[in-house]
């Protein structure tokens, strides 16, 4: 009965680490500018002026974009995987369309050409919290567990608001690191910044419960 649960814990957690970095990934693609460093996990300190004013972005650039994305939403990942080679080929100084096409490739099963994409997105901004979450996840889908932990960990100390990260971290060090005072450490972070994931709540218990720390 208890190995059943416990599979059953892990299947959950696996779903939410999906989830989560689904909705990482959208947060990069509403626009080039947009693709920046989120207002809302904004860092202590932290620089949010745009690289390029708007107006600077050219105007077939941006259409190619926002084709990509209408793309990518509806499913149709080799077209939008197309469009955004063209544009990180005219604009490599965004970050946004590196982050998106390594999503597309990732769609496709092409985790190699996923991680070149985002090792590009990232060289053009190192925290890029998005960028630094999406390299965690492909690097966990490769089997390297303690780079993964490293690039969440990074992200983290850039963008310690950054929950999806914070999540994922905590997945990581859970299901495939098996190291569950780490797991334990960033759910409670992340818990104290959305209360209202139930799931977590859950997850929190169950290794509270796992380390005879729970209630009996």
């Amino acid at each position: 009965m208890t190995e059943s649960l416990v599979t059953l814990t892990a299947v959950r957690r696996l779903a939410a680490l999906v989830l989560a970095l689904m909705l990482a990934g959208c947060a990069a693609g509403p626009s080039l500018q947009e693709a920046g460093r989120p207002e809302d996990d904004k860092a202590p300190g932290a620089d949010h002026e745009q690289v390029e004013p708007a107006e600077s972005i050219d105007a077939d650039v941006r259409a190619g974009f926002d084709a990509a994305l209408r793309h990518l939403r509806a499913g149709e990942y080799a077209k939008g995987a197309e469009l955004l080679q063209r544009v990180t080929e005219r604009a490599p100084q965004y970050a946004a369309p590196h982050i998106n096409l390594a999503v597309a490739y990732q769609k496709m099963g092409d985790l190699k050409a996923a991680e070149e994409s985002i090792r590009r997105a990232l060289a053009v901004d190192a925290n890029h919290p998005v960028a630094g979450t999406e390299y965690g996840l492909i690097l966990r889908k490769t089997g390297r567990f303690a780079e993964a932990r490293k690039a969440y960990e990074r992200t983290l100390a850039a963008w310690p608001g950054f929950l999806p990260a914070r999540k994922n971290l905590g997945i990581l060090c859970d299901i495939y690191l098996r190291d569950l005072e780490c797991a334990l450490e960033q759910y409670r972070l992340y818990g104290a910044s959305a209360p209202e994931d139930e799931q977590v709540r859950l997850w929190i218990a169950d290794i509270e419960q796992r380390l005879g720390r729970g209630k009996p």
